[in-house]
């Protein structure tokens, strides 16, 4: 595998959520029209869901899939001819594609482990690090770590203690995303990916890591600090890039079954089968099923998640190899309020201000029924390594992407005044037959369906001393985000729950929408490189350059002034990166690298007033791409005990665009432009092998950032230059102990975080904190049928601290400045002292 090695080789109680709208609207309508059709009073939006009397036949959206999974079978028609191997584990140092991750997974079941998830009681600092061999920063977190964190932690909870990751969970069991930032980009500027295919919302670049994969099917995960490799394929990476791999089959057959019981009456079960070796046809696939419930642990709700994960891989007798990687969730959630610094204050953990209300009163939108977030999505990547010969190889990744969900919301208004688009209409929004009513509650919810489809293709060629690489690639989105009005009864909820019928229409029998986004995009890359090993590879210098193209082709379904627009950019991504070995214990490295972030969908689009009709935000369609010159030097100790890494890093970016998450109360993530900005810093970490059956690790990172522009707010510059980036503590550490026997095998996990800045003007920050998580366990001997049975206790927030974790939304200013009226930022609550017990078995 390129770039990574390792010496070692190594009965749900949900009324509230399923009578909701939005769960009835996804998850029982099976007459939601997925399609489209022209505007018409039977049908509103072009290739939109339709909200008509009478359904649209949805040709549109059924041509689009068939267009989708025609491109996805024929990128993989590779499938059928031999295929290159990869192992996710390697001793053998290959040359690197820039800093390029490769992995596909590492030993399946326990074909190599030594305990039923995998665990091999070997890897360095108990799983937190690897002896990495590519020419820029870069961590890995393995089995050893991540099997023994609470089952459903995701990504961003495995990632917590490696160096520069600045982590906000929403809750202690992955359910509702919180937040990533990675020496001060947040993860909106991050690349993250799936064996292989791109994982960020092309609409605004979000991430969801608790919908890709479950915990017991994580292998390893890689964080690239600093820059993508030139096969990544994102155009928003700025930042560094997550590399996640999905569990690779065994070899031999059997399975494993996950039973866990945690506070808020959280209970979950996970059941994985292998199918082993299939005859003599080189398959081996597994599938798995996982179902998990839990209470909230601040404010009223419930969430629930069903979740399947299924890989088939083909070995053939040349070495090579292809992967089917697939992934399907569907998730109900109720929504967790982020509270301003005020609110926490006043209502602290489990007070009114911090939470949503958990009863109706009259014209009460905060209530919590009415804020349900469902969403289902499926992952589908298919990597297929061709080795031609021995000094040629291609490899061919197609994949498919989609969701669709909703994030609940509502609203009051006036019914001689309802704004929809640049209009003013008087509109019965209450069904009684009258124009005249005031204070009426408006159902509002924030729907989106995307599907995404592309694939990644790069042939290496390997002559003399010289690793070529060069490849294509073609992704296609269609992304529709619109907000349909419907009624609300005396109680609070909304009138139809399956959300088919009482939609809230004009007289002509349009439905009234606040948006109605259909994005469509179209991203060419073209990359070439070249790896030259020189002096008996002891020096690898990397050289490459990347051309990327996209266009944004939105139309806006509410009436408007601007129907359609369209962005084209492009970019021109130069790389440069240098490893050499002193010996086989010390190594320098160095990289220069340009990255860049296409402009966000929102940016097409003009928003009015839900009252008046006027314009609250102006389509920007000219808005440049924020790009980003980073440069990186660093050095390597690997030793039979010990192994450390410590990177310095610079970045200058050019018009960088914050992610500000706003609910009102629906939510929707949105962007800051935040100008000029300098980030430069310093990382760290070391872990040992084991030494008495224990494994410490230690990171650090200190980071300073200058924000060097003015930032403009309504026509006034704001004298932000000079300030702090948000979201950029000066100072993380993170720690842990892992002690495994065999038989009783723990760990302590410690994480530091400085105080941090919320807005630009840096007039609110949250102070620093410190948080520790524990896990206890011991492992049985086979009883019957049961291999390796074990039971594990994980407890998270040890100590019960009750802080704020994160920013949800940052601002420019809190504080009146120059006559612009502050805006009080959001923030992620911390949740309290949570147990959670698991027994696990193989068999």
């Amino acid at each position: 595998m390129d770039g990574i090695k390792s010496k070692n080789n190594h009965s749900y109680n949900g009324g509230n959520i399923k009578n909701s709208p939005i769960f009835r609207e996804i998850f029982y309508n099976k007459k939601v029209a997925l399609g489209g059709c022209r505007l018409s009073s039977s049908c509103f939006s072009r290739g939109g869901v339709s909200m008509p009397v009478e359904f649209c036949a949805g040709t549109h959206k059924r041509g689009k899939l068939i267009s989708a999974f025609g491109a996805l079978l024929m990128a993989g028609t590779a499938l059928t001819s031999p295929l290159h191997a990869q192992e996710a584990v390697s001793t053998t140092k290959q040359p690197t594609d820039v800093g390029n991750v490769e992995a596909t997974g590492g030993a399946g079941g326990t074909d190599n482990g030594q305990t039923a998830l995998g665990v091999t009681r070997t890897e360095v600092g108990g799983g937190l690090m690897v002896d990495e061999d590519v020419p820029k920063a870069k961590s890995s977190v393995t089995k050893d770590f991540i099997q023994k964190q609470a089952p459903a932690a995701d990504v961003f909870q495995v990632l917590k203690l490696v160096p520069g990751a600045n982590t906000a969970a929403a809750d202690a069991y992955g359910f509702n995303p919180g937040i990533m930032a990675v020496r001060g980009l947040d993860a909106t500027q991050m690349g993250f990916n799936f064996e292989g295919m791109p994982l960020s919302d092309m609409a605004n670049w979000s991430v969801y890591p608790g919908q890709w994969i479950d915990t017991e099917n994580m292998d390893v995960v890689t964080l690239n600090q600093g820059s993508a490799d030139l096969a990544s394929p994102q155009i928003n990476a700025t930042g560094g890039v997550v590399d996640l791999y999905l569990h690779d089959p065994a070899k031999t057959p059997g399975g494993l079954i996950d039973l866990s019981y945690g506070t808020n009456n959280a209970i979950r079960e996970f059941a994985r089968l292998e199918t082993g070796q299939i005859g003599d046809t080189g398959l081996r696939a597994f599938a798995s099923f996982s179902h998990f419930t839990a209470d909230h642990f601040r404010g009223p709700g419930e969430d629930q998640k069903d979740h399947v994960d299924l890989a088939v891989v083909k070995d053939f007798n040349d070495g090579s190899k292809t992967k089917l990687a697939f992934t399907y969730s569907e998730i109900v959630r109720d929504t967790y309020k982020n509270p301003t610094l005020t609110q926490w204050k006043v209502g602290g953990l489990n007070g009114a201000a911090t939470n949503y209300d958990a009863t109706y009163s009259k014209g009460d939108t905060s209530y919590y029924k009415l804020l349900a977030n469902p969403w289902r999505n499926l992952l589908l990547s298919a990597p297929t390594d061709i080795k031609i010969n021995t000094a040629l190889a291609l490899k061919v990744t197609p994949y498919l992407y989609y969701g669709y969900g909703a994030s609940g919301s509502a609203t009051t208004l006036n019914e001689r005044s309802v704004g929809f688009g640049d209009t003013v209409n008087a509109v019965d929004l209450n069904h009684n037959g009258t124009t005249t009513d005031t204070g009426v509650m408006v159902y509002n919810p924030i729907f989106e369906d995307n599907l995404r489809t592309g694939a990644v293709s790069k042939l290496t060629y390997n002559y003399e001393n010289h690793t070529l690489v060069g490849g294509y690639w073609f992704q296609y989105s269609d992304d529709k985000l619109y907000r349909p009005y419907s009624t609300v009864n005396s109680n609070g909820t909304a009138t139809d729950p399956k959300g088919v019928s009482n939609y809230i229409r004009l007289a002509n029998g349009q439905v009234v929408m606040g948006w109605n986004q259909d994005t469509t995009d179209y991203v060419n890359a073209v990359f070439a490189g070249d790896t030259i090993s020189l002096m008996d590879d002891r020096l690898s210098i990397d050289l490459g350059v990347k051309q990327v193209y996209v266009s944004r082709f939105a139309h806006n379904g509410v009436p408007s002034s601007v129907e359609d627009t369209h962005a084209d950019r492009q970019a021109t991504l130069p790389t440069a990166a240098a490893r050499y070995s002193f010996d086989d214990q010390n190594q320098v490295f160095g990289t220069l690298a340009t990255s860049f972030r296409t402009l966000p969908a929102g940016s097409l689009y003009p928003r009015y007033s839900s009252s008046t009709g006027a314009v609250t935000t102006a389509a920007n369609p000219n808005q440049p791409n924020e790009t980003s010159f980073m440069q990186e030097i660093g050095y390597r100790y690997h030793a039979k005990l010990l192994s450390l890494s410590v990177s310095a890093f610079n970045y200058d970016f050019r018009n960088r665009q914050i992610s500000s998450t706003v609910c009102d109360p629906g939510c929707l993530s949105s962007p800051i432009n935040g100008g000029s900005q300098n980030a430069r810093g310093l990382d760290f970490e070391a872990g040992l092998r084991p030494y008495h059956n224990f494994r410490p690790y230690i990171s650090g990172e200190y980071l300073n950032t200058t924000i060097e522009s003015d930032i403009a707010v309504a026509g006034v510059y704001l004298p932000t230059k000079g300030k702090d980036a948000v979201r950029s503590p000066r100072w993380q550490s993170g720690i842990g102990v892992d002690y495994d026997d065999g038989t009783y095998f723990g760990n302590l996990g410690v994480k530091h975080v400085a105080s941090q800045y919320s807005t630009f003007m840096n007039d609110q920050s949250i102070p620093a904190y410190t948080t520790v998580d524990a896990t206890i366990g011991f492992r049985l001997p086979d009883l019957s049928y049961a291999k390796k049975p074990e039971i594990r206790l994980n407890l998270l927030n040890l100590f019960d601290r009750h802080y704020l974790s994160g920013v949800a939304s940052p601002t420019v200013n809190a504080l009146s400045t120059k006559g612009v009226a502050g805006t009080a930022p959001t923030y992620y609550v911390a949740n309290g002292l949570t147990a959670f017990v698991t027994i696990t078995t193989a068999f």
